[in-house]
């Protein structure tokens, strides 16, 4: 079986093909403008690199965030209409839970928590944490949200030993039992284990997962109470 995985929740979008169980390419695209664009040139290339063509796909995994809201909207309408061209199954899969599965292989043992933190601006991070067990299979420990840094680190105090990872991870106070992942690339997701973890858990729907409401949402919200009080 070979599955197409794109997860563009971050400034850093991801793409993997992989046949079977063998990662056949995998690219990470950097920040900068033009998502849409962008996705499907990368995409090109990677299929090109691999020397795999579109019509060999038997399957698409998308990651469905949480992270940036264009982002995600760009990733999971690649995925459906690239799904819908070639009559294949399109599949969700966690961001968060995907960068808790690459950082896992910097964990002191076994119990050692992975927290996978987002910059989610706005002063915050999104984040959980996941004991992290057989290749795919994560259970989360600290709930997924949009959290204010200080208060995730208190959560994460009170799991155990933790290591953390993600472009959000400076933005979060390391307090006892919580470690720094080397930065660098384990702060970026794996696509790869987009597939892992649909293969071993099952997909998710492919709906976003957003976490806290958009920016124009909150705004138009701060508008109308700011009317109803005038």
């Amino acid at each position: 079986m070979t599955t197409f995985a794109l997860d563009t929740a971050t400034p850093d979008p991801a793409l993997a093909l992989v046949a079977d169980d063998e990662v056949r390419a995998e690219a990470w695209l950097g920040r900068g403008p033009g998502g849409g664009r962008r996705i499907l040139e990368g995409a090109h290339h990677l299929f090109a690199m691999a020397g795999i063509v579109v019509a060999d796909l038997d399957a698409v995994v998308v990651g469905v965030g949480p992270g940036g809201f264009t982002g995600i909207r760009i990733g999971i309408a690649t995925a459906l209409g690239l799904g819908q061209a070639l009559g294949i199954p399109v599949h969700g899969a966690s961001t968060l839970e995907a960068l808790a599965l690459g950082a896992a292989v910097c964990r002191h043992s076994d119990d050692e928590v992975v927290a996978s933190v987002i910059d989610a601006r706005r002063g915050q991070v999104y984040a959980a944490a996941y004991s992290v067990g057989a290749p795919g299979v994560v259970r989360e420990v600290v709930t997924a949200a949009a959290w204010d840094p200080g208060a995730l680190a208190t959560a994460l105090a009170a799991v155990g030993p933790c290591v953390i990872a993600g472009d959000g991870a400076d933005l979060v106070p390391l307090v006892p039992g919580v470690r720094r992942a080397p930065a660098g690339v384990l702060d970026r997701i794996g696509p790869a284990h987009l597939v892992a973890l649909v293969r071993a858990s099952g997909p998710r729907p492919v709906a976003p997962q957003y976490l806290r409401l958009p920016d124009a949402e909150e705004n138009r919200r701060r508008r109308e109470r700011e009317g109803a009080v005038a």
